[in-house]
């Protein structure tokens, strides 16, 4: 999203907010179920995005296809989402997927705090992981002739059969719903939405064997600290980089292997 689509967004997150009150994991399911409706319904998206509509004919559109089949609380969310201006007619659903995966982290945060989030964004990691290691199972979740109940089985097996009900919800609704991305993609999405929640960026670091949990938090605090910001360490271990580590935060590459020397000393002879 950007320009008026990312501040329209950010109203959104603050009804959303506003609604603490309300079970944000019911809150969840609902937000994902209209994202379900309007990603189906063309002239409905249409007609919710068109800008020569008032803000109250829009309103009017929600609360008379909507009204009695979500919650209030679910309501007045998509009231602020298709009363607001997008970029792009897609912006609109995205707005409340983006919340809904934010009502989900709410939602493990007020069951069992920061650390019951922590192990979502460890389930959705280990999903991701997984998945890109294995051609088959890419596949298999993108055979458009797989049943949903098979995708999301096999979903919950590559994450390792997440111990929270708010990591459940997200890997099935990446392995059914992926919305023109791959489910490992979006699961990197939603992994974005929620270390951005909490201020936080994530480091893909590559290493060649094991590290131990103090080697991991000193690579934490370290990385932390060169960035100015709390980084979530997704490790994977490599054994053919050979040595050394390979750390990637946003953009930014630091390749520290002894594979990447190499490669560099080849190209050299090559050259």
């Amino acid at each position: 999203m950007a320009g008026v689509s990312t501040e329209s967004l950010k109203k959104v997150e603050a009804v959303l907010t506003a609604q603490r009150a309300v079970s944000p994991d019911y809150l969840a399911k609902e937000l994902f179920a209209v994202v379900d409706v309007l990603d189906a319904d063309g002239g409905l998206r249409r007609a919710l995005t068109d800008p020569s509509r008032s803000e109250q004919a829009r309103e009017g559109i929600v609360q008379k296809v909507f009204r009695g089949k979500v919650s209030e609380s679910a309501l007045n969310v998509f009231v602020a989402a298709a009363t607001a201006r997008w970029s792009a007619e897609r912006d609109l659903a995205d707005a409340l997927e983006h919340v809904a995966v934010d009502a989900t982290a709410q939602a493990a945060e007020v069951r069992a705090g920061a650390n019951t989030l922590e192990t979502v964004l460890d389930e959705l990691l280990t999903f991701i992981n997984t998945l890109n290691s294995s051609a088959q199972a890419q596949i298999a979740l993108t055979d458009d002739r797989a049943l949903p109940e098979a995708k999301k089985k096999l979903a919950l097996t590559l994450a390792g059969s997440p111990a929270t009900a708010e990591g459940q919800l997200l890997i099935e609704r990446v392995s059914v719903a992926p919305r023109g991305m791959t489910p490992a993609r979006l699961a990197e999405k939603f992994v974005e939405i929620i270390v951005k929640r909490q201020k936080r960026s994530v480091a893909r670091v590559v290493s060649a064997r094991p590290l131990t949990d103090a080697h991991i938090e000193k690579l934490r605090r370290g990385l932390s600290q060169a960035y100015g910001q709390e980084l979530k360490l997704d490790i994977t271990v490599d054994p053919q980089v050979i040595g050394g580590l390979k750390v990637q935060v946003g953009d930014e590459i630091l390749d520290g292997t002894v594979q990447s020397r190499l490669n560099e000393l080849n190209r050299s002879i090559v050259a």
